[in-house]
């Protein structure tokens, strides 16, 4: 007795939701070992790899099956940001072989605040002092960051930063009025990637 066995499915692979740290199914992460999740894997596969392309060099990576069945692949190391395209190779026990739809992702480990500047500040130039009770504030920082706060109080309460026209750069005046004193300006940044960071200006 014998066997032909030419069918073999198409595989998938998807970015693990616990690592898509961005909006969810944009394929971008800030984690720098981001686990894939890969579908379709016929049960009679025999050999299921991953080929990971960055940068003009390649990786194969094995990928392995759990206990109920699922197959996954995990980066061995840690990889830098950049982009990186995934394809999934499968081979079956006839030697049947298929390869997945490539999929690209993002990795985003990075973010900076580039300038904080009290925009009225009336005093010395850069003594970030002013007498404006409602002080105005210019934070510059990558294209890439989707929101900025700010707060005064400790981090107690923080409000929005708007975008302006030009990308990179976000505004707000203090509407309420401030009273004398020296204050320390919290930032917070936030990138498309979910990283975030914070800086401090103090200003009087």
């Amino acid at each position: 007795d014998f066997i032909i066995d030419t069918l073999l499915s198409e595989p998938t692979i998807v970015l693990d939701s616990t690592d898509d740290s961005g909006t969810k199914g944009d394929n971008l992460t800030n984690v720098n070992k981001p686990t894939f999740l890969l579908g379709n894997i016929d049960a009679d596969a025999r050999y299921v790899t991953v080929e990971v392309q960055h940068g003009g060099t390649k990786e194969v990576l094995t990928a392995t099956k759990d206990a109920t069945g699922n197959w996954s692949v995990t980066p061995t190391g840690t990889w830098a940001d950049g982009d990186y395209t995934l394809t999934v190779r499968v081979e079956d026990e006839a030697g049947n072989e298929k390869h997945s739809a490539s999929l690209t992702v993002t990795v985003d480990t990075q973010i900076t605040i580039d300038v904080i500047e009290l925009v009225n500040d009336n005093g010395i130039p850069g003594d970030n002092m002013t007498n404006d009770a409602h002080p105005q504030f210019r934070v510059t920082v990558p294209g890439d960051v989707n929101e900025v706060s700010l707060s005064i109080d400790g981090g107690v309460t923080w409000v929005k930063a708007t975008q302006s026209a030009t990308p990179g750069v976000w505004n707000y005046t203090w509407p309420g009025t401030v009273p004398d004193g020296d204050y320390t300006l919290n930032v917070k940044a936030t990138d498309n990637a979910g990283n975030t960071v914070t800086e401090t200006l103090h200003f009087t």
